[in-house]
Formats: C-alpha cells, structure tokens, sequence
C-alpha cells in the first residue's frame, strides 16, 4: 500500500528497493528556503542496521501490511527468544539482535501480539506498561530536598530504573516500555 511520505509514523514498515525497514523515528522539516521533508530513522528488519533516510513530502513509499498473532513468551537462552502461537502451539525463536531492548519488557508466561510480514516475524508489540516487583533499593536519605528525587532502584529482571525515593525493596512499580521510566 502506498503512503505518502508526510503520512509515514513510528512503528511502520516500509518496503524501501525491496528492503523491509521499522521506522523508528520521524521528523517534519520545512526549511525557509526549499521543499518541506520527512526526516526518518529506520532499523532494517533482518540485519538489524540504522539507516537516515529523507523524503520529499510528495513523495510516495510502500507501506508493508502486516498480520499479528497472539503468542506467548516462554523463555531465553543465549541464542534467542522463544514464543508459542497459542492456537497453533508451533514455537518460533527470535534472535536476540531481533528483539534488542525489548527484552527488558518481556515476561515469561505473558502473551504479546508479534507482528509478521508474509512468513517472517518483524516486530513485537508491548504493552504501554509493564509491572516489576523492586529487588533492590538503595536506602531512604533522610533530610533529602523537599523536591522529589529519583533513584537507581533494581526490578526482578535486572533492569535498573529510576525511582522515588519512597519505593522499597518488595515493592512492585509499573515501567513505561517506551521510555524505560517509572510510572
């Protein structure tokens, strides 16, 4: 399907010379002088490598229509990431190159929609949020600011996210798996 080059979002999948591509950021330039443009940052689906690319606001680029299915995370080893198609129950792994800072989202046992195109897994969908029960936190300063201050704090998976200092060891906190921070 072809979209215009203003109407390209985060999150698509384009077909650029054949080539499948994540955008993963975007930007609408209009300079004084000269034609607007949509300044992109694209990851390629396979090999995983960056590419900046500018289009023409008139310009048109294939749009990739991809099909989701529901499949459960069951668990990683060094080579990859393993799901289970819930109706199927066939297993598919993912590279870790593939799921990159994903990973830090992912809960074994939780369902996520995975996105494919044709045959080929390209992309994983996450919730906004994500909740972490706080294994470690640094102890509470007293006489600290009255303005709030975050801290390092350490959740099950091992990620370090900054937290209030209220949060405790125990505690569980929810984490936005756009940003990495707090919610």
């Amino acid at each position: 399907m072809q979209v215009v080059a203003t109407q390209i979002r985060v999150g698509m999948i384009l077909n650029l010379d054949g080539e499948l591509y994540r955008v993963n950021k975007t930007q609408h330039v209009t300079p004084g002088k000269g034609v607007a443009c949509m300044q992109t940052k694209l990851k390629h689906i396979i090999t995983g490598k960056n590419l900046d690319k500018r289009f023409r606001s008139a310009d048109r680029v294939e749009r990739v229509s991809v099909v989701s299915k529901q499949m459960q995370y069951l668990y990683d080893d060094p080579k990859g990431f393993y799901f289970m198609d819930n109706e199927t129950f066939d297993q598919i792994e993912l590279d870790v190159d593939f799921v990159g800072e994903k990973k830090w989202y992912l809960v074994e046992e939780q369902s996520y929609n995975i996105a494919f195109y044709e045959s080929t897994p390209v992309d994983i969908e996450l919730p906004a949020s994500v909740e972490f029960e706080v294994t470690s936190a640094p102890p509470e300063i007293r006489k600290a600011t009255a303005s709030s201050s975050l801290r390092p704090v350490e959740v099950s998976n091992g990620m370090t996210v900054q937290a209030p200092a209220f949060i405790k060891e125990g505690d569980k906190i929810k984490v936005n798996t756009e940003t990495g921070d707090y919610l």
